[in-house]
């Protein structure tokens, strides 16, 4: 499964990191101070508007010439998702940019929208659901996995449906990149799926990082 979505591969690219600014990173985390690593390694941190949206700041390289778009994301998490989250537990975002190297990886809110300014281009979205009190980043479980909705979940009868049928979560998620282009701004849902439900997903973060770098190219 993993293979066809690109997890493995945009994972990946942390391993341009070097391991102070990971762990960094990691450290502000776990203090809940809402943190962002770019693929330079340089930290950074989210901001939280008076209207309750985290504005997630984003260093994508862009010309002079390039056009940015508003990106507004929620997230969407079943009843298998959310009895997860009884123990401590970390949301972070993934965000790259198709064609480059460019990635960003940010630390969410459940309780809280988010809002990215991103250069027009075509982009995946990731979330991990990992545990919150691993020692460092790449030691950490993964329990669960979000991805884009093929369409907009703020709809009870879509949760209803959803609730009725639980084992169709793939026919709601499409994780190949978006296309962010003129006609913005964008909203996007993450649907957050069970890592049980995933098959052949690694546990450890770590084993996503060192997936086979023969999937699906960026």
């Amino acid at each position: 499964m993993l293979k066809d979505i690109a997890v493995g591969t945009c994972v990946h690219l942390l391993s341009r990191i070097d391991d102070k600014a990971l762990d960094e990173f990691w450290k502000e985390t776990s203090a809940g101070k809402s943190p962002i690593v770019d693929s330079q390694g340089n930290l950074g941190y989210s901001l939280l508007s008076e209207d309750g949206i985290l504005f997630i700041r984003n260093d994508f390289a862009a010309t002079n010439y390039e056009q940015f778009e508003l990106v507004f994301g929620d997230l969407f998490l079943p009843d298998t998702v959310q009895e997860l989250l009884l123990k401590d537990k970390v949301l972070l975002l993934m965000v790259c940019r198709k064609g480059t190297q460019d990635f960003l990886l940010s630390e969410l809110r459940t309780d809280v929208k988010f809002m990215l300014d991103l250069p027009r281009g075509e982009y995946f979205f990731f979330v991990f659901l990992l545990d919150a009190g691993a020692e460092s980043l790449l030691n950490s479980t993964v329990h669960a996995i979000g991805f884009p909705s093929r369409m907009h979940l703020n709809s009870p009868e879509l949760e209803t449906f959803y609730l009725k049928h639980p084992v169709d979560i793939w026919e709601f998620v499409d994780p190949s990149p978006l296309d962010i282009k003129r006609g913005g701004p964008f909203y996007i849902n993450m649907i957050m799926v069970n890592i049980e439900q995933v098959p052949g997903c690694s546990l450890l973060f770590s084993e996503l990082l060192q997936e086979d770098e023969s999937t699906t190219p960026l």
